[in-house]
C-alpha cells in the first residue's frame, strides 16, 4: 500500500501528465468525453488512463480529474501552470505564479510521463515556524506541510467570492449542498458544472489536491467536508498574526 507521500506524488504527476495530453486536440476531445461519466461509460479515455490509474485505487476520482482539467484551454494551463508555494503573511498578497512556455506533445501519449506541476500559492495561515519564511518557496510541494497550504476546493470557492464576484451566500450554500452529496451526484453534476463556472471566470482547482480530497472522500467523507469548509471560511476571513 503506498504512504501518504507517495500518493500525493503520483497525483503530483498524474495531473501533469494529463496536462500535456490535453495539449493534443484529439486527446483532449477524448478526455472531455468522460465529463459526468462514470468510470464503466468512459471508453475513450482507457487509452490514455488505463496504465497511469493501474495499481492506484480510486479510478472514478482519476478519470472524473482528467475529464474536468480537458474542459480548459491546454495552452492557457501550461502557461499558467502553478509554482511551489510563496509564503505569505494575511496583508500580503499572494505571488502569482510566472508565466512558462508551452511544452509540445509527447509522440506516444498512452505512456509518456511528464515533469511535476509545482503548488499553489495558497490564502491560508501560515504553517509552522520551523516552515520556510515569507517569500521563500516550498523546497517540495508534496510534502505534507506544503500540501496543506495549497488550496483545497473549499479555499477556490471561496477565492471565486473574492476574486471573481461569485455570490458569497450562494456559494456557502453550494459547498454545503457538496459536502452533502453522494460521490455519483458530485462527480457527474455538480463539478463539471462547478469548474466550467471557474473556468469562464479565469479560475481553476489545484488539480493534485482536488484529486487528493475526491480520493480520500470515499474512505472519509465528513474529514474531507470539515477541510472543506474550514478552508472557505478561513479564506474569506484570513487570521492575522
Amino acid at each position: 500500500m503506498p504512504t501518504a507521500a507517495e500518493r500525493r506524488r503520483h497525483y503530483q504527476d498524474f495531473t501533469a501528465e494529463v496536462l500535456e495530453l490535453c495539449t493534443d486536440p484529439g486527446v483532449r476531445r477524448d478526455l472531455r468525453d468522460g465529463r459526468g461519466r462514470p468510470v464503466k461509460e468512459c471508453l475513450r479515455m482507457h487509452k490514455y488512463l488505463t496504465v497511469r490509474t493501474a495499481g492506484h485505487g480510486q479510478r472514478h476520482a482519476h478519470y472524473t480529474v482528467a475529464s474536468l482539467i480537458a474542459l480548459a484551454d491546454p495552452l492557457e494551463a501550461l502557461r499558467t501552470r502553478p509554482t511551489p508555494t510563496l509564503r505569505h503573511t494575511a496583508d500580503e498578497p499572494a505571488v502569482q505564479p510566472s508565466p512558462a512556455a508551452p511544452h509540445p506533445p509527447a509522440a506516444d501519449h498512452s505512456r509518456t510521463r511528464a515533469a511535476p506541476v509545482g503548488a499553489v500559492a495558497g490564502d491560508l495561515p501560515s504553517g509552522p515556524p520551523d516552515t520556510p519564511g515569507p517569500g521563500q518557496p516550498d523546497p517540495d510541494p508534496c510534502t505534507a506541510t506544503a500540501w496543506r497550504k495549497r488550496p483545497n476546493l473549499g479555499a477556490t470557492m471561496a477565492r471565486a467570492v473574492r476574486r471573481a464576484a461569485f455570490n458569497e451566500d450562494r456559494t456557502d450554500d453550494l459547498l454545503h449542498v457538496i459536502v452533502r452529496v453522494g460521490d455519483d451526484h458530485l462527480h457527474q453534476h455538480l463539478l463539471p458544472s462547478l469548474t466550467d463556472r471557474l473556468l469562464r471566470a479565469g479560475l481553476a482547482w489545484d488539480w493534485p489536491v482536488l484529486l487528493d480530497d475526491l480520493a480520500a472522500r470515499v474512505f472519509d467523507p465528513d474529514r474531507v467536508a470539515t477541510r472543506w469548509l474550514d478552508a472557505f471560511y478561513l479564506t474569506l476571513n484570513p487570521i492575522k498574526d
